[in-house]
């Protein structure tokens, strides 16, 4: 791994470390960045600390990783299409994207990367935690493995549930379209088998089986990819920046700030298709 000057603390055993000594709001050069992109593919989720940076230069970061994925449902900063602005307000009770997911896989080219750029955020709470699909795929048994290798899932946008009045969806009333996927991805970039699978509110189904048939093997890979020793905990502050890798691992914003006012400006690259 080429690291140059960069300062890589790692923030649990399982995934995930702090990169220091960057300053975002500079232009980055080919060989800063490849640096960069390393220790993510290392440790799924890079995190920076104490960044000020427009939106222009958040934007600017995330297209060293590709095109920008504008999400089908949720509208975007005015000024700045990409950016979506994630509010949780004083009095809202829940939060976006409250459940175990890897961000679009209800599409058919679902996320390389997301980016999070805390603006504002409570005194304590509302941590982010994250699961490597790498290592819960290698621990499963060789007969789970064989059993689930040649399946797909089914994945759809849940439109209708509950979530910040911020963050309702633009087009509610038109029907999500359903988009597949293996169970078992491969990594594009490191060859790496990790389990693909997201909580029941966006992986609905294993293809060609019912949903009732399906969620018995769904639920048990979604509890297994996320037991603690395959996790990391994030604690933002802010001008706190983290980038994490949907082909690897999944996330979850944990909702234990009721009462205070969080703000978040995030921007997904568009990845792959899987099929």
């Amino acid at each position: 791994m080429r690291n140059y000057h960069l300062d890589v603390r790692p923030i649990a055993g399982s995934m995930g470390a702090e990169i220091h000594g960057v300053d975002l709001s500079e232009t980055l050069d080919h060989d800063s960045f490849g640096a960069i992109n390393d220790v993510l593919l290392d440790h799924g989720a890079i995190f920076f600390r104490d960044q000020e940076i427009t939106p222009a230069q958040q934007m600017a970061f995330a297209k060293h990783w590709g095109k920008i994925h504008l999400h089908p449902h949720m509208p975007c900063l005015p000024d700045h299409p990409g950016i979506i602005e994630i509010v949780k307000k004083e009095e809202d009770t829940v939060v976006f994207g409250g459940n175990w997911h890897t961000d679009q896989m209800f599409t058919s080219t679902p996320a390389r990367v997301t980016m999070l750029y805390a603006k504002q955020v409570p005194a304590a709470g509302g941590d982010t935690m994250f699961a490597n699909l790498y290592q819960a795929y290698d621990a499963l048994s060789d007969g789970m493995k064989a059993m689930i290798e040649p399946l797909h899932t089914i994945s759809q946008y849940d439109k209708k549930k509950k979530r910040p009045a911020a963050m309702t969806p633009t087009d509610i009333d038109v029907p999500a379209p359903e988009a597949e996927h293996p169970l078992v991805r491969v990594h594009p970039e490191t060859g790496r088998k990790a389990l693909y699978v997201s909580s029941a509110a966006i992986t609905r189904r294993i293809a060609g089986m019912t949903e009732a048939e399906s969620q018995p093997i769904l639920s048990y890979l979604v509890n297994h990819a996320t037991r603690p020793e395959f996790t990391c905990r994030f604690r933002w502050e802010v001008g706190s920046l983290a980038v994490w890798d949907n082909r690897r691992a999944l996330h979850y914003p944990i909702n234990d700030y009721n009462g205070h006012r969080r703000v978040m400006h995030r921007i997904t690259v568009e990845g792959e298709r899987t099929l």
